[in-house]
């Protein structure tokens, strides 16, 4: 410093310097990754599974890192996540409207996102935040008609919570419990132990897996009807729901991240395994077709 207190002009120029660096390097490994992915999803096969895929609004997709993480394991997954949009227009969540929505889907994932309208369950909306109860009313009928057609739903984080709100069921708030929220809601994540004999622990396995990363405020509280919980975490939180009416159903939901760790094999073998569930269960001769209201 000089004799008044003040950095020297060499050593600000120094320091404008190093954030520049850092901040180009930052953008080129994002640009790298972001234009490497582009060229991954472009190399999967033509007739790899369509997976129509509901918006994430959530404050992490805000910040732009959930579609890159969601693409990246799908990709790896051998599936083509079709981003659907929310219809505004009037009759949009119509059957035939919703039908043709998911014309040439072969599953049906429920992203994570804000917090589910708690009028949906006789709630307190006034806990609530992010919500968009026209995200909510379109996700709610695009369940209902993928199970018409049989094709299989996978929710993650916030499409636990919708998919037992479809159901009749209810969520309760976690931030009002200190201890829930900080175990629900950081980087660290938590334990979940996985009912023997479910879905779930034929896809992963069953027991105890050590770790899974969460960001919820809200999770699956009284359980809709024919809704399974088929995973907690140590303190009694629903961290999975199954569905079952029908044979050979396969509508599953977890309630943490399983994107966010995709370099972990068990994660990724859930992804895998849904994806390959939408391969089977494809009609000969489907259609490739995009619909409207895709991106």
């Amino acid at each position: 410093m000089n004799e008044d207190g003040r950095s020297s002009p060499r050593r600000k120029r120094r320091f404008l310097l190093l954030v520049f660096i850092l901040l180009t390097a930052g953008v080129a490994a994002y640009l790298i990754f972001w234009g490497g992915l582009r060229l991954w999803n472009a190399s999967l096969p033509e007739d790899a599974p369509r997976i129509a895929m509901t918006p994430d609004d959530g404050w992490i997709a805000r910040l732009g890192f959930t579609a890159l993480t969601y693409d990246q394991i799908f990709s790896r997954a051998g599936g083509r996540l079709i981003k659907l949009e929310v219809p505004e227009e009037p009759g949009a969540l119509e059957p035939a409207e919703i039908r043709k929505r998911l014309d040439g889907m072969e599953a049906l994932l429920l992203s994570g996102g804000g917090d589910v309208d708690p009028e949906l369950y006789g709630g307190d909306p006034g806990v609530a935040e992010l919500v968009n109860r026209k995200r909510d009313d379109f996700e709610i009928a695009l369940i209902r008609e993928a199970r018409v057609k049989k094709i299989p739903i996978l929710g993650i984080c916030r499409g636990a919570q919708i998919l037992n709100v479809a159901f009749g069921g209810e969520l309760i708030d976690l931030d009002s419990d200190k201890e829930l929220k900080e175990i629900h809601f950081g980087i660290k994540g938590h334990p979940i132990e996985i009912e023997k004999g479910s879905l779930l622990s034929k896809l992963m396995r069953p027991g105890r897996i050590e770790n899974v990363k969460s960001y919820h405020r809200q999770a699956v509280g009284r359980l809709g009807e024919g809704v399974r919980a088929v995973a907690r975490s140590p303190e009694g939180t629903v961290e999975a729901v199954e569905i079952s009416e029908f044979q050979d159903e396969w509508t599953l939901a977890v309630q943490w991240h399983p994107e966010m760790t995709v370099n972990d094999e068990l994660q990724l073998a859930l992804i895998r395994a849904f994806v390959e569930e939408a391969r089977r269960r494809r009609p000969a001769g489907a259609a490739k077709q995009t619909p409207a209201g895709t991106k």
